[in-house]
């Protein structure tokens, strides 16, 4: 079934990030590259995509002048016309996922481990890398063999991971994009056609493999730095969040949410949670202050003012941004709630009112 240029478009402005056209037009590894690079490399693939698209179409559908020079090629055996932008995408998506499996690696084992555990590490770095390049260099018309790419690789991963083992990936995706300039070669003209099953297959594997390579390097590796500088590990920093007040009363605000949906009924539920959220800000007012929704104004003013004398910014000369900012919650919980307690008021006040003007009336 011949190519449409119309939906290709289509698919392209929304689904292009994802490579969405490229896998409609049967360009897996294309698509592939598209999903995991935000777009071709944050999004320069799929700009560019607006003018390569008609070229796309038509060799898709075995027209075209790109259709013609590569059969011409072909029928010679001659190599691949050298593509400064098929070059750089080797060398870019080598280094990411050369770069993502080191940063998915744990730190102790791959900076600090072994002799043989730093072996494997840097085995699968090189890995992870030369397939980058190889994913580049077989996408469309083209194609090499791994083996090839893996060669060329191999002198500059050894000398890398000798000198500069952090910065490897580079010059490993330089070799095995230079291993691509000699050694590519024209995929043969007739190719057996993958089910869309098995292409699916193919890229959700794909791209579970990606997917666990971030979530290796946030557990292991991934860090956030606290104000005073420390730097805590972050699957600790989630470990303590599950701990923390926050997460245990937002835990708390759940049961509550759904014991009353059980009580009260589910249609009421949303009022509810609107409510939890504290869009007035009257819960942390009340917090700040330590008081309670039955507490009189005056009780609340009184408050107010001990809590004010007591973090005055004057009184803590040590710590002065600290009681700065107590200082200044304090003044904004107290305006906040007497707001509050001033509108219910005048509220009140005017259902009264209108009650008298009602009972008068009959």
């Amino acid at each position: 079934m011949a190519k449409s240029i119309a939906l290709s478009y289509i698919l392209w402005l929304f689904g292009g990030f994802f490579g969405l056209h490229h896998f409609y037009l049967r360009r897996d590894r294309q698509a592939f590259v598209w999903w995991c690079t935000c777009g071709g490399i944050f999004g320069l693939g799929w700009f560019r995509d607006l003018w390569r698209i008609p070229d796309y179409v038509r060799y898709a559908n075995g027209y075209g002048d790109k259709y013609q020079v590569v059969e011409s090629r072909r029928q010679k055996n001659l190599k691949p016309v050298f593509n400064v932008v098929r070059f750089g995408g080797q060398l870019a998506l080598g280094m990411y996922l050369g770069f993502l499996t080191m940063c998915a690696i744990p730190t102790e084992v791959y900076e600090e481990g072994s002799h043989a555990e730093k072996a494997v590490c840097y085995g699968i770095v090189t890995l992870a890398t030369t397939m980058g390049v190889y994913i580049v260099s077989n996408i469309g018309e083209e194609s090499i063999d791994f083996g090839d790419i893996l060669t060329y690789a191999t002198l500059p991963a050894i000398f890398m991971f000798t000198k500069a083992p952090n910065n490897a990936p580079t010059w490993i995706s330089v070799g095995a994009a230079v291993a691509c300039m000699y050694r590519g070669k024209y995929k043969p003209q007739t190719q057996p056609k993958k089910g869309l099953c098995r292409r699916l297959t193919s890229l959700t594997f794909a791209g579970m493999i990606i997917f666990a390579l971030w979530g290796s390097f946030l557990y292991h590796n991934a860090s956030v730095t606290t104000k005073d500088g420390e730097t805590i590990k972050l699957r600790d920093s989630i470990d303590n969040f599950f701990k923390s007040p926050a997460w245990l009363q937002f835990k708390k605000t759940l049961g509550d949410l759904y014991e009353y949906g059980q009580t009260h009924g589910w249609d009421k539920v949303w009022q509810q949670f609107v409510e939890a959220l504290d869009p007035t800000g009257e819960a942390n007012a009340l917090k700040v202050l330590g008081v309670d929704k039955s507490t009189s104004q005056e009780e609340i003013t009184k408050r107010y003012r001990k809590l004010a004398r007591e973090w005055h910014p004057d009184r803590h000369k040590e710590n002065k941004e600290e009681a700065q900012e107590k200082f200044m919650e304090i003044q904004k919980a107290y305006e906040t709630l007497s707001t509050i307690k001033k509108k219910r008021e005048r509220k009140s006040s005017e259902r009264r009112s209108n009650a008298d003007d009602y009972d008068h009336r009959f």
